[in-house]
């Protein structure tokens, strides 16, 4: 009899454990979809942010033509998707990026550190490229930049 009880609580006990090793397998891989999924929206709305913020470069530079409509939609739209999938820091950045409109030298360093926090956020940890570096692409001359952030990064 006690034999016989012992096989039985066995057996359930192992039935127990492939359930729940189961059960932790499905856990997982679901948490691995979503984990997945989000990080492909991030990806999604960071990209569209920065292909707005280079839209307005090359508009500002006369290379492009867009409608104030468009960008206004494109920005509302990004501005959703960062809420619900940017982190905290990009968000915030963001909102400075908005509120700095009308200065334009301000603008664009906000920009490019916006820029740096997405790809540090997008997986790159150790980076070394910074907003001064990323900035710094945008001028074809290195004295037009230094001519530049002398006179709206540093002097604000």
């Amino acid at each position: 009899m006690d034999e016989q009880i012992l096989k039985i609580t066995i057996a359930l006990l192992s039935s127990g454990v492939v359930i729940l090793g189961t059960w932790l397998k499905i856990y997982h891989d679901k948490l691995r979809d979503i984990k997945a999924k989000l990080s492909d929206k991030k990806y999604q709305t960071y990209y569209e942010l920065l292909a707005i913020l280079f839209d307005l470069i090359n508009q500002t530079k006369k290379l492009q033509s867009i409608s104030e409509e468009e960008v206004l939609l494109r920005i509302m739209n990004v501005k959703r998707d960062l809420i619900l999938y940017g982190n905290d820091k990009i968000i915030k950045k963001f909102f400075e990026w908005e509120d700095n409109q009308l200065k334009t030298g301000y603008r664009l360093w906000n920009w490019a550190e916006l820029a740096a926090l997405a790809r540090r956020d997008m997986g790159n940890k150790r980076t070394t490229i910074n907003a001064d570096e990323i900035l710094r692409s945008l001028f074809v001359k290195k004295q037009d930049y230094l001519d530049f952030k002398k006179e709206y990064i540093l002097g604000k």
